[in-house]
């Protein structure tokens, strides 16, 4: 209640005790009907968003303003240095290698190239399936490709990603492109005998099951992720048919994020 409120309500005592009056009488009000309190979420929206914002921002003006010192290749050797070890470092480090113990399961050509399915160890008792699409026109050896796939189900047996596979190795490229954790012949919940995935949910979910596992472990998926793909150039560079020397990488989706920590950590 407001003092006002108060005041002018008083004045109506006297009356009530039967007492003289010095004025004219105050006839009774309501109280003032007070506003509906608001929840905190509306009075301060979007705060965990807005924190996190301010913390990025500043963290990325800060990186901008030591990148502009940047003038000579002794520097830019410095900064590449730098990256890599954070990268690294995001990873929780990078196992030691191991004999890759390749298996080349089947083979078959078609026009303009041949492919072979494979499979060889990123890490020990640890299998990544793979195809090895290789040209059969013109010179060797030829410049390689790896390719990290994105999030379908499929993973390197999607026809787009086929597609595009088969436009390299007829161009001249010989592409290694690989089943990442998860997808393709790499499932864990895929139930052959149902044809169901035992999980219900996105391709996805078999990635997030085991990361938070491994989080609690000390170590993160995106390190196996990464590791497949540089064991992946490994076994480029045991090809007689491969220009060691000219390797890249070129992914979508999240084939995409992983080019980018394969190209810093490699």
């Amino acid at each position: 209640m407001r003092r006002r409120d108060f005041i002018k309500q008083a004045g109506i005592l006297p009356l009530a005790a039967g007492l003289p009056t010095s004025g004219p009488a105050v006839q009774p009000r309501k109280p003032a009907q007070q506003p509906a309190a608001r929840l905190y979420s509306q009075m301060m929206p979007d705060m965990l968003v807005t924190f996190i914002t301010r913390k990025v921002n500043a963290m990325a003006a800060h990186w901008d303003r030591q990148r502009v010192q940047i003038r000579t290749p002794e520097q830019v050797e410095a900064r590449r240095g730098f990256v890599r070890q954070k990268c690294i470092d995001m990873l929780h480090g990078l196992p030691k290698g191991n004999p890759l113990n390749p298996v080349v399961v089947k083979s078959f050509e078609r026009s303009g190239y041949k492919v072979e399915n494979l499979m060889y160890e990123s890490q020990p008792d640890f299998w990544v399936t793979a195809n090895l699409y290789i040209p059969t026109a013109g010179n060797g050896p030829y410049p390689a490709i790896i390719s990290p796939c994105g999030h379908y189900p499929t993973a390197r047996g999607y026809p787009d990603y086929q597609a595009a596979y088969v436009n390299f190795a007829r161009n001249g490229f010989v592409v290694l492109a690989y089943d990442p954790i998860g997808q393709g012949e790499r499932r864990y919940f895929w139930n052959p005998m149902t044809q169901v995935n035992e999980i219900y949910g996105p391709v996805t979910w078999e990635h997030s099951l085991p990361g938070q596992l491994l989080l609690l472990l000390g170590e993160d998926l995106t390190h196996y992720f990464v590791q497949d793909g540089m064991r992946a150039i490994d076994y480029l560079l045991t090809r007689p048919e491969v220009d060691g020397r000219r390797i890249g990488c070129a992914g979508h989706s999240g084939g995409g994020t992983l080019t980018k920590f394969i190209a810093a950590v490699d």
